[in-house]
């Protein structure tokens, strides 16, 4: 008599409020920074205007990211917008700068410094010296009004100095199209 084999699915707990944050609408945006030693651009998606009067547009910081301490430190920054088809030049800013916020990682491998940067054509911005993209499709160079603690982020809030459009798209990068979730 052979036997019968019951086959059991696991239950995948999903979390609906992460679900439904990860449904949100995320573009992917290059922020340019200097500090004291580096030039650095980070990738990041939580990105957005947030006044006419005065122009103010604001971005979600890692508490201990490089590009929040090169803020702290110059009280400037650029936005760098990506058309759909900067897929590849996203994916070479996904690093963190300090291979050590990544967890695993070998004693080696997290003393590793990344110069995101290195071969990538940019030309410093008029009014902030950080670095706008050459391949971007549009920058805003803002200077800090205001430096929020929210949480395991810090809300940078960006005064608009000015800002250009490079050149024509149909389409802003998004998580979506690249398949990538920073949410939830």
């Amino acid at each position: 008599m052979a036997e019968e084999q019951v086959i059991r699915s696991r239950r995948i707990e999903i979390d609906p409020i992460a679900e439904t944050l990860e449904m949100f609408t995320y573009g992917l945006y290059i922020i340019g920074s200097r500090g004291s030693d580096n030039v650095n651009g980070m990738m990041a998606d939580w990105v957005m205007q947030v006044s006419f009067q005065p122009r103010l547009v604001a971005c979600s910081l890692e508490k201990n990211s490089t590009t929040l301490r090169n803020l702290r430190e110059t009280g400037v920054f650029t936005v760098n917008l990506l058309a759909a088809e900067d897929r590849e030049l996203a994916r070479k800013f996904a690093q963190p700068r300090d291979a050590s916020k990544i967890q695993g990682r070998s004693e080696t491998g997290s003393a590793l410094i990344y110069d995101k940067m290195r071969g990538i054509p940019y030309w410093d911005g008029e009014h902030t010296a950080c670095p706008i993209l050459q391949a971007g499709l549009a920058y805003v160079e803002c200077e800090v009004h205001e430096l929020i603690d929210l949480g395991d982020h810090v809300l940078a809030v960006g005064r608009v100095l000015t800002c250009a459009v490079l050149r024509e798209s149909t389409e802003l990068l998004t998580n979506r199209i690249l398949g990538w979730s920073y949410a939830g």
